[in-house]
């Protein structure tokens, strides 16, 4: 009678409770690995964007250096012009 008992709860709604149980904890285990994964991969991203608007940044400043170098010399040569 005992083997039966335990027959009808592991092929019941126990045993069904149970595996429903141990598929949720599989499941939550991947979904914290994958948040895992994203919050670092996020995190290289943010790093290389960061690096990457710096880069950005300093060649902008190089290229109004040269645009205002262009500018003096346009003006020193309109004034060369005018004095002819």
């Amino acid at each position: 009678m005992v083997n039966s008992e335990i027959m009808k709860a592991i092929l019941g709604q126990g045993g069904a409770l149970v595996l429903a149980c141990i598929v949720l904890y599989n499941i939550m285990s991947q979904y914290e690995k994958l948040i895992d994964t994203m919050v670092q991969d996020n995190k290289e991203d943010r790093a290389m964007y960061q690096k990457n608007m710096s880069e950005l940044s300093e060649h902008m400043d190089k290229v109004n250096v040269t645009l205002e170098k262009i500018q003096r010399d346009i003006s020193s040569i309109r004034e060369q012009q005018r004095k002819e």
